[in-house]
């Protein structure tokens, strides 16, 4: 027997809406290219949410400690990391 089977139809439906109203708050980051990733690094940067780290040619998140070296690559994880501290 299948389990959503004993599931009642009202509890089906309501979390079916809880989960898209969850996919409707979560960040889309598909839509970032190498432009507005540098935009929103920059944004970023002047926060103090991340730091150069000239040395070893890295950007640092601060909150996180992770480093990176490409901007695209902050941005992705940086919207990650702003959801899961959300949740």
């Amino acid at each position: 027997m299948d389990p959503t089977e004993t599931v009642p139809d009202y509890e089906r439906f309501e979390r079916e809406q809880i989960a898209q109203d969850r996919d409707r708050q979560r960040p889309d980051t598909v839509e970032i290219d190498e432009p507005r990733s540098r935009e929103v690094v920059t944004s970023l940067l002047e926060a103090g949410v991340v730091e150069p780290i000239p040395e070893q040619e890295v950007l640092q998140h601060v909150p996180s400690g992770k480093c990176f070296d490409s901007d695209l690559a902050l941005v992705y994880f940086h919207e990650g990391w702003e959801a899961a501290t959300e949740e």
